[in-house]
């Protein structure tokens, strides 16, 4: 069986965990993953309420120059036999709704994507040893075949590249590629959230109960960002071998209690129905204000490094 934990610094996010995890596991510089959670704006979307902006999505074919090879569930497709015939020199890993998953916290109470890494087979019992971040503190669960082989809508492999240490400026061009992206105009995106929050309907915002409420976890996930780049940005230090980045960290904690406050205030409206626009704006002021900050600092310091 291969044996992977979840790092103290990772995200909530299953993807995201999973993937971080992989690279700890493979011995890669793990930490430069946290590129991915810087980006400079944010969308608003009916359904998921405010999601990350443009950011380094492709940031294990990027810098780490690890393929992920998707293929989709179809009638043809029998992954026990696929498991079975890789197991022992490959991990696979599978997409699927945790709805369905009877070891789950979701089970039965939302759909949505979820993955999950297979990474031993119990031949005698048949069933799948399974990698899950919803077991943070165990990480592993047995899961029958017949309920993954069911349900699994995806399964994935990966391809490596030799293990090697993610190079310094590929790391900093990366982050540069977004700042020059940014646009400045923050008195718009800032009429464009508060209308946002104030004009949708809230069983837009809150279609489901707030245990799974996307729109909730989607607010979780940017918080968590903020503390996630920052391990980005001292892992930069430690291969620099000084601290440049500490008017940074304070602005993006800052940033990251704004969004817990921001997500305080949305589930308090969810239960209420009472939406205080001038507490509503304050906080969105806050944000994009903060988030002007701290870009101009990054902007600077990485001028200075070039």
């Amino acid at each position: 069986m291969h044996k992977i934990t979840i790092p103290e610094n990772s995200s909530s996010n299953c993807f995201d965990s999973v993937f971080y995890s992989l690279l700890k596991f493979f011995k890669f510089d793990y930490e430069a993953y946290n590129i991915k959670y810087f980006y400079t704006d944010y969308y608003n979307n009916i359904t998921h309420c405010i999601c990350r902006g443009k950011s380094n999505e492709n940031i294990l074919k990027d810098i780490y120059g690890i393929d992920l090879i998707f293929k989709d569930r179809d009638r043809s497709s029998d992954l026990s036999e696929i498991v079975c015939n890789s197991i022992n020199s490959r991990i696979v890993g599978i997409v699927i709704d945790p709805y369905y998953c009877y070891w789950s916290p979701f089970y039965h109470q939302s759909h949505y994507w979820h993955t999950i890494l297979i990474v031993g087979v119990d031949y005698h019992t048949k069933k799948y040893i399974c990698f899950d971040v919803h077991f943070n503190l165990v990480g592993y669960i047995e899961a029958d075949f017949a309920v993954i082989n069911k349900y699994f809508e995806r399964y994935y492999t990966f391809n490596f590249k030799e293990t090697n240490e993610v190079r310094l400026e590929l790391m900093i061009d990366k982050i540069k590629v977004l700042l020059n992206s940014f646009d400045n105009n923050i008195n718009m995106k800032k009429a464009e959230m508060i209308n946002y929050f104030v004009k949708t309907d809230k069983k837009a915002l809150f279609p489901e109960n707030l245990k799974t409420s996307v729109p909730l976890i989607n607010l979780m996930w940017i918080a968590e960002d903020k503390k996630n780049f920052s391990i980005a940005l001292r892992h930069i230090e430690n291969k620099i071998g000084k601290l440049i980045f500490f008017p940074v960290y304070e602005l993006l904690s800052i940033s990251e209690q704004n969004f817990l406050l921001l997500k305080s205030m949305l589930i308090r409206y969810a239960i209420t129905g009472a939406l205080i626009e001038d507490n509503l704006r304050n906080i969105i002021n806050r944000i994009f204000d903060t988030d002007a900050m701290t870009i101009g600092y990054i902007k600077n310091i990485l001028g200075d490094i070039a």
